[in-house]
């Protein structure tokens, strides 16, 4: 394998730009990857496979696979469990207030990122 069949790795906690660098990478190697299958193990971190049931990868970090969100935001129910400083977007916020958890219902679209214990406007 390549240098360049390999994911690229996050580097200085950036996030936006490892996700930059990671969309352009599936798009060269979409074809390659392989599809999360019931059972496999997120023991190792950086493992990237294709979540065929719900339509978007995911990538394995801290023993859980997280899901990456490609072009839609979710509804404030919709939100996965997510992992502490998963950023996300969503879309029927309503009232929000930076730093506050989140009330669906709404109309707002607003970024959201995960803390230690739930989802939070930012």
């Amino acid at each position: 394998m390549s240098l360049l069949d390999n994911p690229p790795k996050l580097i200085n906690a950036n996030w936006q730009q490892w996700a930059q660098r990671t969309a352009t990478w599936l798009s060269r190697t979409r074809s390659a990857l392989r599809h999360k299958v019931t059972g496999e193990s997120a023991a190792e971190d950086g493992v990237l496979l294709w979540n065929q049931v719900n339509k978007y990868p995911v990538v394995s970090v801290d023993g859980v696979f997280v899901g990456i969100s490609l072009n839609s935001g979710f509804t404030v129910a919709g939100l996965p469990a997510g992992v502490v400083g998963q950023r996300a977007y969503v879309t029927d916020a309503s009232s929000p207030t930076f730093g506050a958890t989140l009330t669906g219902g709404g109309a707002v679209v607003i970024p959201v990122f995960r803390n230690a214990t739930a989802w939070v406007v930012g």
